[in-house]
């Protein structure tokens, strides 16, 4: 028996069909992802979303995971290095929570591509070589839009000044009963040394002021408690023209004298005081030689040297004080005053060992041709810091006045030494 005819089974088979198809549907959108391709790079899920209306890809289900229930990182692709893993891992967890608002959550989406037109700017496709734009030369450049700095033309300096102050201290003490016997003494030496020079073309000009005093107690002087073992005020002025290399046509002025009076041991008698002595020494048409050396190889090593030889020179002495004996200074009794012609020598080393420790020597010869005057002073400074050193002081000098008194084992050489520790600052 016969229920249905062909055109009958035809059309049941037809019917089933449409019927199938949504289920298939509804299947496949169980296990496949879509895609959205669109140009919008999403850097943040909480800024708004925009629909670019780009056509789906089938290629994965319909119904993606949420990325916010399980956010899970994919191992990158373009490279095994893990320099873009943050970056990558950002990007793969926007563009999925992107697809799944889009596909889930419709109505959440208020803007479209429509909204934005003539306002949004079209991103660059990155090229896959990264490589080709470290090499790349901007040619483009307008070297004219870019300001070049002024050139910087520093003032020549014709005056340089340093100078050097000095305050050390030198201590003994000794009980009464010391087997040996010996005094008690302090001895406060106080120098300081300004120099200003001067320099243009072939003119050049160096002065220098210079005072040193050394106060010390003595306990066998009964009447004064302190007495000055040095008390000098010195300037010395020399001006020179370049004749060739480091040769110099010079004059200089020297002038020394003291500040304070000083008195015999146990007596109120003055040996000196103010301009009493008072030193001037002029030289005339003198040679300067000068040089100044610096070592490469070892840090702060120099040597400063210069001699100043005038055949013709004037010595002026004089004691204007009525109350100190004259010839105690080479003057004849009866004068305050004495003129002497003669030449001079003047030379001044400067050896910088190191950046901390310096000696320095000076030298000077007078003569009348028939008595000499010669003084070599030497001093070797040891800093300990920038404020604080120790030095040793040396002072040889010669003079064979006939109006002074002649020393038993020394004849008419005199020693002056000292080693002492302070304060001392160079600037």
């Amino acid at each position: 028996m016969r229920f249905f005819n062909r055109s009958q089974v035809h059309l049941v088979v037809f019917i089933l069909f449409l019927f199938l198809i949504p289920f298939k549907i509804n299947s496949q959108h169980n296990h496949d992802h879509i895609y959205y391709r669109d140009k919008f790079t999403l850097y943040s899920p909480f800024l708004p979303i925009i629909f670019d209306g780009n056509h789906l890809d089938l290629t994965d289900s319909l119904k993606p995971k949420c990325p916010l229930e399980k956010y899970e990182i994919r191992p990158l692709i373009i490279s095994k290095n893990n320099i873009f893993t943050e970056i990558n891992n950002k990007n793969t967890f926007n563009r999925n929570t992107y697809k799944y608002l889009i596909k889930n959550n419709l109505k959440q989406i208020k803007y479209t591509t429509a909204d934005f037109e003539g306002k949004s700017e079209t991103i660059e496709a990155i090229s896959s070589n990264v490589f080709q734009h470290i090499f790349k030369v901007d040619s483009d450049i307008e070297n004219n839009s870019i300001a070049k700095p002024e050139r910087f033309h520093p003032k020549r300096k014709y005056w340089i000044s340093n100078g050097n102050h000095k305050i050390q201290l030198s201590q003994n003490f000794m009980t009464e009963n010391w087997y040996k016997g010996g005094g008690r003494y302090l001895n406060l030496i106080n120098r300081h040394d300004m120099s200003f020079n001067y320099k243009k073309d072939k003119f050049q000009a160096n002065n220098l002021i210079e005072w040193r005093l050394n106060l010390y107690t003595n306990p066998n002087d009964t009447i004064h408690q302190y007495r000055f073992g040095e008390d000098l005020i010195r300037t010395y002025s020399n001006f020179g023209i370049q004749a060739f290399n480091n040769w110099y046509y010079s004059l200089f002025v020297e002038i020394k004298t003291q500040a304070f009076k000083n008195f015999q041991e146990n007596s109120e008698k003055a040996i000196s005081s103010v301009l009493s002595p008072i030193f001037v020494n002029i030289g005339l048409l003198g040679m300067r030689y000068q040089i100044d050396k610096t070592f490469p190889k070892v840090k702060g090593r120099k040597i400063s040297f210069n001699t100043e030889i005038s055949p013709l020179s004037i010595e002026y002495k004089a004691v204007f004080n009525k109350d100190i004996d004259p010839t105690r200074f080479g003057i004849m009794e009866g004068s305050r005053h004495l003129i002497n012609y003669g030449s001079t020598v003047n030379a001044k080393l400067i050896y910088n060992i190191n950046r901390g420790v310096n000696i320095t020597t000076r030298f000077y010869y007078f003569t009348n041709y028939e008595k000499v005057t010669a003084e070599l002073e030497n001093t070797l400074n040891f800093p300990i810091n920038r404020y604080f050193s120790t030095s040793l002081y040396l002072f040889f000098r010669f003079d064979d006045n006939p109006q002074l008194k002649k020393e038993k084992n020394l004849g008419y050489f005199q020693l002056n030494e000292l080693l002492s520790f302070g304060f001392n600052y160079t600037w």
